[in-house]
């Protein structure tokens, strides 16, 4: 993998974080160099052993795995919610892990691969900011060998999904999101706008099932779990989006924009408030506003492609050209 990108994974698993894991380890464009686990879509342990049991499944390379913070920074967490199945991951009977989680904290994990690094590295961050927040309170000089970070979460123009404001990811650890976006690093946001964008259709997540690498029978089986759990006839490849645009970035429309995350209470709290105004001179911005590059859409066919190439599976699609 001379030529691949070293990365981290920040994750949650949550199916949808699966589709993201199945993607990042299947590209010849990435080298995972590890993956940190954090509450979020559900209890840290059911994410650990989540992410263990993919890995499994596909036959992974020993990819390191740590296991992280188990609630926010400030308060006590939001109930997992419920579309993801009874285990997070689409109740599909995977085999319980053989493998194990490495010694240590998440955190303490990032920040030694990091410091070890030859040069500085990505960070996909898919779940609650919380991990990488407190990566960058205790250990502020690590900055330097962070390149970029590539992080789901919030909305740009798009309404939330855990409350009509804010995007879950924000919403379960508000304070983390703003000590991220507001760090100065370079970050890429990729919000709920493009994160629905990107779909396979139930007949092409039942092809999906039927292909022959184990990857893309998971992804069909997490999709067509989201189809039966919503009553739709299509599923969000949802975080892989993210780690789509991290390997082909000419398929991502990015706008430079000035990001505030709410951290009052009510109806608002873990909003990402974008100030999208043509003229602002003499009007002012009230709290702290920091520039990111947020992913305003994508090429949703080029995505799909992209996914269904890197788990081998291309004659799912529908749109094979």
């Amino acid at each position: 993998m001379t030529n691949a990108l070293p990365v981290l994974l920040d994750v949650d698993t949550g199916g949808d974080d699966a589709l993201a894991l199945l993607l990042a380890t299947a590209s010849p464009a990435l080298d995972v160099r590890g993956i940190t686990c954090v509450a979020g879509n559900c209890a840290l342990e059911q994410v650990v052993s989540n992410t263990l049991t993919l890995l499994d499944a596909i036959s992974a390379p020993p990819i390191p795995v740590a296991a992280g913070m188990d609630r926010p920074i400030l308060e006590p967490g939001l109930p997992a919610p419920p579309l993801h199945g009874s285990d997070g991951m689409g109740d599909l009977g995977l085999p319980a892990p053989r493998r194990s989680r490495v010694d240590g904290h998440a955190v303490e994990f990032l920040r030694r691969t990091l410091a070890d690094a030859a040069g500085p590295m990505t960070l996909i961050c898919l779940a609650p900011l919380t991990n990488i927040a407190m990566l960058l309170r205790l250990y502020p000089r690590i900055e330097d060998k962070i390149e970029r970070l590539y992080v789901m979460g919030g909305t740009f123009a798009a309404p939330g999904n855990t409350t009509p404001a804010a995007e879950f990811n924000v919403r379960y650890d508000p304070e983390a999101a703003a000590i991220v976006l507001h760090s100065g690093l370079p970050v890429t946001l990729y919000p709920l706008d493009p994160f629905v964008q990107v779909r396979f259709t139930m007949e092409e997540a039942k092809k999906l099932t039927q292909a022959k690498g184990a990857g893309a029978r998971i992804a069909g089986g997490i999709a067509l779990h989201y189809c039966r759990f919503f009553g739709m006839e299509f599923s969000l490849i949802g975080d892989a989006g993210t780690v789509a645009t991290v390997i082909d970035p000419a398929g991502a429309a990015l706008e430079r924009r000035p990001v505030h995350v709410a951290l009052s209470s009510g109806a608002t709290r873990g909003a990402t408030v974008f100030d999208r105004r043509i003229l602002t001179d003499g009007f002012a911005r009230e709290g702290e506003w920091t520039d990111v590059d947020v992913v305003s859409r994508v090429d949703a066919t080029r995505y799909r492609k992209l996914m269904a190439a890197a788990l081998g599976a291309t004659e799912a699609l529908d749109d094979q050209g």
